[in-house]
């Protein structure tokens, strides 16, 4: 299974690359294949277990 997400942090101002920096590390920390780009981060895993 493919996952693309987007953080758009709204209502924290201009600087919002602490708060994407967050989200990042958390899938980064999960062990997953994932990939980030300009516009989403991409995570693939298997469906079994999902809840």
């Amino acid at each position: 299974m493919l996952v693309a997400f987007s953080v758009t942090p709204l209502g924290t101002g201009e600087d919002v690359g602490e708060i994407v920096a967050e989200a990042v590390r958390v899938v980064r920390e999960s062990g997953l294949p994932n990939r980030t780009d300009a516009m989403f981060t991409t995570v693939e895993g298997d469906w079994v277990g999902v809840q």
